[in-house]
């Protein structure tokens, strides 16, 4: 029985930098979403604003970095360059709260599709905020699913995104609203930051309990919470400061999707527009074009 849609994985996208030797290295995982600006009863019907969501650390102090896709017709990837800076300033949009570990850019459909890129999005009705998750069902210690690219590891080919599994650690009020973020119970790497976590769904619950049956995205991976322990060399008295380590302490930061509504809502209220062209030639980026749902 899979519980995982594999098929998700189309929105995810390999983020790449080209090093000065013109090679390109994986830095780090973004993923497509949509929010909704046309609704329907019929869900093939409904529009969509796309964008590409990623964390705030990955863009920030970068001119231009790299997105790779997957071709639907020969089974290879096609990257395209991304413009994030210029003489006029960033090109990219972010949360007023500096805190908050998301960035965003607009995507058009039209190019990927011009392109033969095989890809879908992750639309907003499947989005989990903090205050829907009792609704919906989403409890401290449910199941989740992360995709993205740690270590570096993409696949050559095609893009190859690794999922992981974890539990939800701690999500509250107090941790969202002071941190940006709530924990999972995973361990994440380098190359994670910018990756999706979706709730898994389960068949079963206990007496009085929803049972969840469908996926929801529950925000993006930041970052991982470090373990430090401090040496201390006892042939000296008083004892002196000999060294540290530092390990991954198996929570991993997690920036929920209420954060990239907010955006979203600032971008449409105040009609704030991106440059017609963030990529010189190559438009993978327009923040004119919507699209209808995809099947």
């Amino acid at each position: 029985m899979a519980l995982f849609n594999k098929n998700n994985l189309k929105a995810v996208v390999l983020i790449e930098r080209q090093n000065e030797d013109k090679n390109f290295q994986s830095v780090a995982t973004g993923l497509l979403i949509g929010f909704l600006t046309e609704n329907n009863a019929d869900p093939a019907l409904r529009r969509y604003r796309i964008f590409l969501l990623t964390n705030r650390h990955v863009f920030s102090n970068q001119t231009q970095l790299w997105l790779r896709f997957d071709k639907k017709d020969n089974g290879n990837t096609q990257r395209f360059p991304v413009l994030l800076k210029d003489e006029n300033g960033i090109k990219w949009l972010a949360h007023e709260n500096e805190r908050v570990d998301l960035a965003m850019v607009t995507i058009s459909p039209d190019f990927l599709n011009s392109n033969g890129i095989d890809w879908i999005f992750i639309n907003e009705e499947f989005f989990a905020y903090p205050d829907n998750l009792s609704e919906i069902g989403i409890e401290l210690g449910d199941s989740v699913f992360l995709a993205g690219f740690p270590l570096g590891i993409s696949g050559t080919v095609r893009n190859f995104a690794i999922v992981r599994s974890g539990c939800i650690a701690r999500f509250d009020q107090e941790i969202v609203e002071s941190a940006g973020c709530f924990l999972i119970d995973a361990t994440v790497f380098p190359g994670n930051s910018g990756g999706p976590v979706f709730s898994r769904p389960e068949p079963v619950s206990l007496v009085n309990t929803k049972a969840v049956d469908s996926i929801y995205l529950l925000g993006i991976v930041s970052g991982y919470k470090i373990y430090q322990e401090v040496l201390y060399s006892h042939q000296s008295n008083p004892p002196i400061v000999a060294g540290a380590t530092i390990e991954n302490s198996g929570l991993a930061t997690v920036v929920p999707m209420n954060f990239a509504k907010d955006i979203y809502e600032n971008f449409k209220n105040s009609q704030a527009k991106l440059e017609k062209d963030i990529i010189a030639d190559d438009r993978v980026i327009d923040s004119k074009v919507e699209v209808a749902i995809r099947s």
